[in-house]
């Protein structure tokens, strides 16, 4: 039937879970978005909205925040354990494939049209890879290769996020030394997340516990001095880090940046000082002034990625477990 939606599709991330139902024909239906925290686990997360559902889906895509390998998966920024055997016998599913959620976004570029994004610099390039970067309740990254030409289209899984902090300016020193002393080893994730801008923002302000993301976002709309340095910098370190992994990846043409974190700031984003620390890549500055840079402005990417990726578009890595027929 040309309505069926016999595809369960869940973009789980740290904070969210978005849950719909797809069918190659019909298309995606309403997302249904629940906070994590409402639920014990994944399996009951899905169960919950499946039981809303007039027919049980016969085939599931979970886009979700970890690295995907074999046996049971451990989410990095929530303590879910997801083992993909028990929840397809669970769900009784005749298919369930998994796959990590920036890759699930990453393969939904190809999907945005041009309102589904706004501009930060148009560039001139127009070959090479294209470059995800998401700073939410941790840092996703993910790299989407070919798709020119007629080359097929497939995507880079990445952990980039924690990559050691690479930023040698010393205004950040008392921050080092912060993060020295609370994590003891301070990744990129650790200060371009929901709670890193919580952190610069107690840098600037001199607290000594981070103020929630929302609230530091609100303060500098206000006008607050070092609720607004605190978003530069968070600009500016965003930059520094997607200008080193364009060069990583010869993400040429282009970079695009997602995240409720970016969702929460909306025009509140320091574009000047992004780009100028993308740009800050020494013999490589004239060549990465022509890097096309854009905001994603809809919400439902990675569900856009999981119908490509189901539907054969575009290849990724993933787990897939079968129903023994």
């Amino acid at each position: 039937m040309s309505g069926t939606r016999d595809w369960l599709f869940t973009d789980i991330g740290g904070t969210n879970v978005r849950i719909c139902r797809w069918g190659r024909e019909a298309g995606a239906g309403a997302i249904t978005r629940m906070r994590a925290d409402a639920s014990a686990g994944v399996a009951e997360a899905l169960l919950g909205f499946e039981r809303t559902q007039a027919q049980p889906a016969a085939h599931a895509a979970l886009a979700i925040a970890l690295a995907v390998r074999s046996g049971p998966l451990r989410m990095t920024n929530r303590d879910w354990v997801l083992d993909p055997e028990s929840l397809r016998a669970t769900l009784q599913l005749r298919t369930l494939c998994v796959v990590n959620d920036f890759v699930a976004a990453a393969a939904g570029l190809s999907a945005l049209g041009e309102g589904d994004t706004a501009v930060l610099r148009a560039g001139t390039r127009g070959s090479g890879s294209r470059l995800l970067i998401g700073p939410g309740t941790g840092l996703g990254v993910a790299a989407l290769i070919g798709g020119a030409g007629g080359e097929d289209e497939r995507v880079l899984a990445s952990e980039a996020g924690h990559m050691g902090l690479a930023w040698l300016d010393t205004a950040i020193e008392a921050l080092r030394e912060r993060g020295r002393a609370r994590w003891g080893r301070m990744s990129w994730e650790r200060l371009l997340c929901g709670e890193g801008l919580g952190w610069l923002h107690a840098w600037r302000s001199g607290a000594a516990t981070p103020t929630p993301a929302p609230e530091v976002v609100a303060r500098a709309a206000q006008g607050e001095r070092a609720a607004r340095e605190a978003v530069q910098w968070f600009s500016r370190l965003l930059g520094a880090f997607a200008g080193d992994l364009c060069l990583a990846f010869g993400a040429d043409a282009g970079v695009w940046l997602t995240g409720g974190v970016l969702d929460g700031l909306g025009e509140g984003l320091d574009a000047a000082a992004f780009l100028e620390a993308f740009d800050d890549k020494g013999r490589y500055a004239a060549s990465q002034r022509e890097v096309p840079v854009r905001r994603v402005l809809v919400g439902d990417l990675a569900f856009r990625g999981l119908a490509r990726i189901v539907d054969g578009a575009c290849r990724a890595p993933l787990l897939r477990v079968t129903a023994a027929h």
